[in-house]
């Protein structure tokens, strides 16, 4: 009888010990190659790499921003050299070549005019109405160039007309290649496309005139 309970307790130890199994115990190994992590640890990650991402859509979205506020202000200073180059310039294609650089500076102005007024060209949590004055980005020339721009004729007016034109353009292209590096709006990247795919184009064509 005495030997027929031990047994029995023995079959009870037993079956208690089974019931924990070795992946419930906690472990100070490390996983084996290729075991994938807990989910908990997964989840962290997740979180983890949503963060950054978020952050590194918002610096994004700034610029864009300021891709379109530099460049409008930009082609803003086209418009008004080339106004004054239909009054002021001698050479024939000079006023030529301003004529189509209105007209391009013009499709800028409308395009970036929209899309800074749009949702899309928003700051994260901010109205329209709250952005006006971030769009008043000052041009890469001074108001005393373009004033003693405004002093000259003839010649003398073609040939610092060219230089200030060369400023402008090379500007442009510059602000469309750190967009291309850095922006993610569609409809920037492909303005800013089309600015580098013509800059050569139109730098060539400024250096000819004489």
């Amino acid at each position: 009888m005495r030997r027929s309970t031990i047994i029995g307790a023995v079959l009870v130890g037993g079956l208690a010990l089974a019931g924990c199994t070795p992946s419930e115990a906690p472990s100070d190994q490390p996983p084996a190659p290729g075991t994938p992590p807990p989910a908990t640890a997964q989840a962290h990650a997740g979180q983890h790499g949503q963060g950054e991402h978020g952050q590194a859509s918002g610096e994004h979205t700034a610029t864009d921003r300021e891709f379109a506020q530099q460049l409008l202000a930009n082609a803003q200073q086209v418009l008004e050299l080339a106004q004054l180059a239909g009054s002021k310039a001698q050479s024939a294609e000079v006023k030529a070549l301003a004529t189509q650089l209105q007209q391009s500076a013009q499709e800028q102005v409308a395009t970036l005019t929209s899309w800074l007024g749009s949702a899309a060209g928003q700051q994260s949590g901010s109205a329209p109405e709250d952005d006006g004055d971030d769009a008043d980005a000052p041009g890469p020339l001074s108001a005393q160039q373009v004033q003693q721009l405004q002093q000259l004729s003839g010649t003398q007016f073609d040939q610092q007309w060219k230089q200030a034109m060369l400023t402008l353009q090379q500007n442009a292209g510059q602000l469309a290649r750190t967009e291309q590096e850095e922006g993610s709006a569609q409809q920037m990247r492909q303005l800013a496309e089309e600015l580098v795919a013509n800059e050569q184009a139109t730098l060539a064509r400024l250096n000819a005139l004489r």
